[in-house]
């Protein structure tokens, strides 16, 4: 599903028990619309829908978030409509809908920034003909002189490298996502 077309509704405190998801995630989030929490979600992991509990006083901007929800366009899947093999499977957008999606998102990029960090702090990566290679046996961490150290490994290498540990954080988890994800956004 792409969540990320509409900017109204956003989750925080979002908590995923891995160890319970099942058929769906298992989680609870606080649901905000327009940068407001309105209702608090939550999951059981077993199959079933989200569940929306307004916050106190929130019922009405609870219903404005529904209605906005039900308005986004529907999730078209990749899927061959089974009453209709022409076309593609569809699903209309509710808020439960959406808010599941944005769960399992948020929950995807923080498994996949995790395994970034992890990377990062432990292995000298860089990029060579466009693959991301890292030097084996080598901790980042243990390099006193990074400077002088990256220094050397370029004079070393015939084509020009690029170093991740001297990229602003941000750049270097695109390159890093970018590579080990290939041509997959998601």
């Amino acid at each position: 599903m792409e969540t990320n077309t509409q900017d109204r509704i956003t989750l925080k405190n979002l908590k995923v028990a891995d160890f319970a998801s099942e058929e769906t995630l298992c989680f609870t989030a606080t649901v905000l619309f327009d940068g407001k929490p309105v209702a608090t979600a939550s999951n059981d992991g077993h199959g079933g829908s989200t569940r929306l509990l307004a916050l106190k006083g929130q019922r009405d901007r609870l219903s404005e978030a529904e209605a906005f929800a039900a308005s986004l366009p529907p999730d078209v899947s990749e899927h061959v409509d089974p009453n209709d093999n022409a076309c593609r499977f569809t699903i209309d957008m509710t808020l439960d809908y959406l808010v599941d999606g944005l769960a399992n998102t948020m929950h995807a990029d923080r498994k996949l920034r995790s395994a970034f960090n992890r990377d990062i702090g432990n292995k000298v990566l860089f990029i060579k003909d466009g693959k991301l290679l890292f030097l084996k046996g080598i901790k980042l961490k243990a390099i006193v002189d990074r400077k002088a150290y990256f220094a050397a490994l370029r004079s070393r290498r015939a084509q020009p490298i690029v170093i991740l540990a001297e990229l602003a954080p941000d750049e270097a988890f695109g390159l890093w996502k970018q590579h080990v994800l290939g041509d997959k956004p998601d």
